[in-house]
């Protein structure tokens, strides 16, 4: 390091590490000047220096020797308090104060120099003081230096000499010229050669030029992402305007504020004035207008993917901020094809913060969607387009469990609600209506129930959401939209079971009611048979299963199959829940094996009945089935028609055309019917018709008694073979002889016969035993 450089940082350095003692300096060869102002200063003096008559006042010398330049003097109060005094005060002799040219005089902050023009430069100091430059919060930095070699600019004349200074200072930074081998500081007092006091801002050094060689521009675009727009600049303070085009441009400290930048893909032309006196040095050019251009660097903006919704009224859409963005997505103004949208929640996450913004809807093709700071501002600090979709129209099923699908919303019951899945991942949520339907959940599925008072057509409403969303916003409708068809709301009748709904009741021997089950044959005394009845729970059906339409059917019929028809019943019914119990008695008069049947189904009635489309079972119906307990044998009379019988006692031969009566008896079955043997006895009318044969039956009336075989074939009808002994009242029998009637003989015969044939029966009467 040269030795007059680490002198001048000793010099500096030592006032520090003291208690900063008073420093006097004067020009060499100047006049005397006051050390203290009160107090004397103690001597002696050496190196020339000159002790004043008073005490107080010191002169320099004419040709100071350099070890001799800077003496501490030790100061007191009087003369007799020297010996203790600790006071001490410095004296500097200069050299004698430059002439510095100013205007010809450049400041090169980047570079950290000041190049002087003038003379008596040698020694001379230039002491700084300023901010460094970026960090104007930080105190300012100070120091000097000095010139070591002054370089003629001219053959004769003044000298040049550059000075080196902190780099960074600002181009305003406060320099000021130190006369040689002096001081400067709050400490240190100048005076001037004719023993006048200097003013320190007389010394101050106000350069004609002040030259910048550093880019002034620090920033490769203009940041929007964390607040207004900047651009960070090495010297603010050396630009006196900046214009930015269609944009709004404010000098601050260390930046150019950029405001109403018009949109996120533009760049901005930065044309900047310096401040008079500052230049900008472009290789041997010196200019002071300067351009730069810019891109806009903003906030990274993605539409999410299957929310942004075409021609849908009040919807909403997802937006991502990069994680970068340091914006609040609620302070922003929001605007989607320039129409404003409201932010409605904001989720962060890792991937980025998630805002739904609320829109009232867009028939376009695709949107622009924007953030700017503000209106006043207008900055736009965030912009994407996307092409919007179409919202898919919900398609849903209505089921009851049990029952199939149904095409109404039922209001005494809930139906279970299917909701076909959406494209693109998105899905359905069922919304309950105020004044239509109520919506609640079984585990995951939805069921549907309309309002009690509600009736009428309505259309479910569905709320669209995207689950691949944050969990936050996978549960927010983007958008909600009604079935495009309206069901009926009225409620489901449900074909409820008729055996719980009817019993059917007769008393057994002891009198008591007995519930007979249903499909299942019953025997009733047949004493209690006037006790039997049909009784109708309409208290048993509930709410849930709805109205109901049956038909009740009461059929009696007779052993032999016929109608008893004072004794039939058909009634059609409509029930209500809740109603009260109502009582149908058997009508008419029964008789032994009568055969009660009741029989109770729904009215098939697809309009009233939620009937499943697949499971065509038919509908709940339940029939009951007794018999009137009877006697073991049955005794009749028939008339009897034989229509051919043949007598197998001889003479042999065929009866032709037979009538009668017979009575019968037979044995009878446990529904009232004879079995098929029966013992028979009866008047009969034989060979009323003569025949043609040889032998000649006369007709005859007989008595008849034996077995018969018997097959109904109807009412009261019935045909049937017998095998009789008979006991014939008639004539002789004849033989018929070469065909004349006069000749023939009469044949040998007894009046008693065997007879058999075939025959028909008509009419039943008699009484069971």
């Amino acid at each position: 390091m040269h030795p007059a450089r680490a002198l001048l940082l000793v010099s500096l350095l030592l006032p520090g590490l003291s208690a900063a003692a008073p420093v006097i300096q004067v020009p060499e060869g100047g006049r005397t000047v006051d050390v203290v102002a009160k107090g004397v200063v103690c001597g002696p003096v050496r190196g020339g220096w000159t002790l004043g008559a008073d005490g107080r006042s010191i002169r320099p010398p004419e040709k100071v020797e350099e070890e001799a330049r800077t003496l501490e003097l030790k100061v007191a109060e009087s003369a007799d308090l020297c010996a203790t005094s600790t006071a001490t005060v410095t004296v500097i002799a200069t050299g004698p104060f430059p002439r510095i040219d100013a205007g010809a005089t450049t400041f090169y902050p980047d570079d950290g120099r000041v190049e002087l023009r003038g003379t008596g430069l040698l020694n001379v100091a230039i002491a700084w003081a300023g901010p460094p430059r970026g960090e104007a919060q930080r105190a300012p930095v100070q120091g000097q230096d000095v010139c070591l070699v002054p370089v003629p600019s001219t053959g004769r004349g003044p000298t040049d000499c550059a000075v080196p200074v902190a780099q960074g200072l600002p181009v305003d930074a406060a320099l000021y010229q130190v006369p040689p081998h002096g001081r400067r500081g709050p400490e240190v007092t100048t005076y001037d050669a004719n023993g006048n006091v200097v003013d320190p801002e007389s010394l101050r050094l106000r350069p004609g030029r002040v030259v910048l060689t550093q880019p002034l521009v620090r920033a490769s675009g203009i940041d929007v992402s964390k607040g207004p727009g900047t651009v960070a600049v090495s010297h603010s303070e050396a630009i006196a305007t900046v214009d930015c085009g269609l944009a709004r441009c404010e000098v601050g400290e260390g930046v150019i504020f950029v405001r109403n930048v018009p949109g996120v893909d533009a760049t901005i032309t930065l044309r900047m004035r310096l401040t008079p006196r500052v230049l900008f040095a472009r290789g041997e050019a010196l200019e002071q207008v300067l351009s730069a251009t810019l891109p806009v660097l903003a906030c990274p903006l993605t539409a999410v993917e299957g929310t942004v919704l075409r021609s849908v009224e009040d919807s909403a859409l997802v937006v991502r901020l990069d994680p970068v963005c340091a914006h609040d997505p609620r302070t922003l103004v929001w605007t989607i094809n320039n129409q404003r949208a409201r932010p409605e929640r904001v989720v962060k996450t890792a991937e980025g913060t998630y805002v739904l913004l609320r829109t009232s809807g867009t028939p376009d093709q695709q949107v622009t969607i924007t953030a700017l700071t503000s209106r006043q501002d207008g900055t736009v600090v965030a912009s994407d387009t996307a092409k919007t979709v179409p919202l898919p129209a919900p398609r849903a099923t209505l089921e009851l469990p049990g029952h199939g699908p149904i095409d109404f919303i039922p209001t005494n019951r809930p139906a279970e609600v299917r909701v076909a899945a959406a494209k693109a991942g998105g899905r359905f949520v069922l919304h309950a209506l105020s004044g239509a339907y109520d919506v609640t959940m079984r585990d995951t599925l939805p069921l549907v129930q309309g309002e009690a008072t509600a009736g009428g057509f309505v259309a479910l409403r569905f709320g669209y959401r995207l689950p691949t969303l944050p969990a936050e916003l996978a549960t927010t409708d983007l958008a909600l939209v009604d079935e495009r068809v309206q069901r009926l709301v009225r409620e489901a009748s449900v074909p409820a079971r008729v055996d719980k709904l009817f019993e059917f009741v007769c008393a057994n021997k002891q009198g008591q009611d007995e519930v007979l089950a249903p499909s299942r044959p019953h025997r009733i005394p047949y004493e209690m048979r006037g006790t039997c009845r049909v009784i109708l729970h309409r208290e048993r059906l509930t709410p849930e299963e709805g109205n109901q339409e049956v038909v009740l059917r009461i059929t009696v019929t007779r052993p032999d199959g016929s109608a008893r028809v004072e004794s039939q019943v058909e009634q059609r019914m409509f029930l209500r829940p809740k109603g009260d119990e109502r009582v149908i008695p058997i009508p008419g008069s029964l008789a032994q094996f009568d055969r009660i049947l009741v029989q109770v189904s729904h009215v098939a009635d697809e309009a009233r009945y939620a009937l499943s489309a697949t499971d065509r079972t038919g509908l709940p119906s339940a029939q009951w089935t007794a018999i009137v307990r009877g006697g073991l044998f049955r005794l009749y009379t028939t008339a009897t028609i034989p229509a051919g019988l043949y007598r197998a006692t001889e003479p042999s031969g065929q009866l032709s055309i037979n009538f009668g009566l017979v009575s019968r008896l037979a044995l009878l079955n446990s529904e009232g019917q004879e079995r098929l043997l029966g013992i028979e006895l009866g008047l009969m009318g034989l060979g009323l018709v003569p025949q043609s044969g040889d032998i000649q039956f006369p007709p005859t009336l007989a008595v008849v008694a034996g077995l018969g075989l018997r097959v109904p074939i109807g009412p009261g009808a019935a045909v049937g073979a017998q095998a009789w002994v008979a006991r014939e009242f008639r004539g002789d029998i004849t033989r018929r002889t070469n065909g004349d009637p006069t000749t023939d003989r009469v044949v040998p015969s007894s009046n008693w016969s065997f007879i058999f044939g075939p025959s028909i029966s008509v009419g039943n009467v008699g009484y069971n035993l």
